[in-house]
């Protein structure tokens, strides 16, 4: 009898010990009766290998699925800055829906809702395991054959993708400086045809009055010149 129970008791323990873990990796969300159990279809997700986002929806009062729980409600992966809706579909399980995802990058993922979930409104996430890398599983190691590892690749990509950034933002500016030098220097040279156009016009203007009193002049002395040989 002994040695049956410490039998039951090994099994146990032997079936909670492969039980536990994917409990852990999976996280949930509530909101008034709704719960909402989160996390990665294959467990430990790996960069660069196809996976999944799995959702199951019960209600707490009486721990039953939900069917069509998502047809009010978006549903996103978050990783840092990026977001990507994702597109879930129902399983034969009630309750139980599905979206396939390829994570490229290694680290921290979240599941974000926003929306209504039978009658309860959902604003929030949940951060579920993190991606890890695919060099723990590789043999031989891919830095032994003269490959490059995928961190590096990603460090790579990050400062390429930065220094493409700032290259666009140069140019740009640049553009919109010599675009100012060229307005500038349009305005310069109109400014001077109309500066060359009024001096033009004074010294017409000044010539015209020059011609004037020496007419005058011209008239006058005449004048006198008749007048006195009358």
């Amino acid at each position: 009898m002994k040695k049956i129970a410490l039998s039951l008791l090994a099994f146990a323990m032997l079936l909670a010990a492969f039980s536990f873990p994917r409990a852990l990796a999976h996280e949930e969300i509530e909101q008034g009766d709704v719960r909402i159990v989160g996390g990665w279809t294959n467990e430990p997700p790996y960069v660069n290998q196809i996976n999944g986002i799995e959702l199951n929806i019960t209600r707490i009062s009486n721990g039953q699925p939900i069917n069509n729980a998502l047809a009010q409600v978006d549903v996103s992966m978050r990783k840092g800055g990026e977001t990507k809706p994702l597109e879930f579909q129902p399983t034969e399980e009630a309750g139980h829906y599905v979206a396939e995802i390829l994570p490229t990058q290694t680290g921290q993922y979240a599941i974000a809702f926003q929306g209504t979930i039978a009658g309860a409104a959902f604003n929030g996430q949940i951060e579920i395991e993190d991606v890890g890398n695919t060099r723990l599983l590789e043999f031989p190691p891919a830095s032994s054959s003269g490959g490059v590892s995928d961190e590096v690749l990603e460090q790579l990509q990050t400062v390429v993708t930065d220094l493409t950034a700032q290259v666009d933002q140069a140019t740009t500016a640049s553009e919109e400086a010599q675009q100012a030098a060229q307005a500038a220097t349009e305005s310069a040279a109109e400014q001077k045809v109309a500066a060359d156009r009024a001096y033009l016009f004074g010294m017409v203007g000044v010539g015209v009055g020059v011609a004037g009193i020496i007419i005058g002049v011209v008239a006058l002395t005449r004048g006198r010149e008749a007048r006195a040989l009358a």
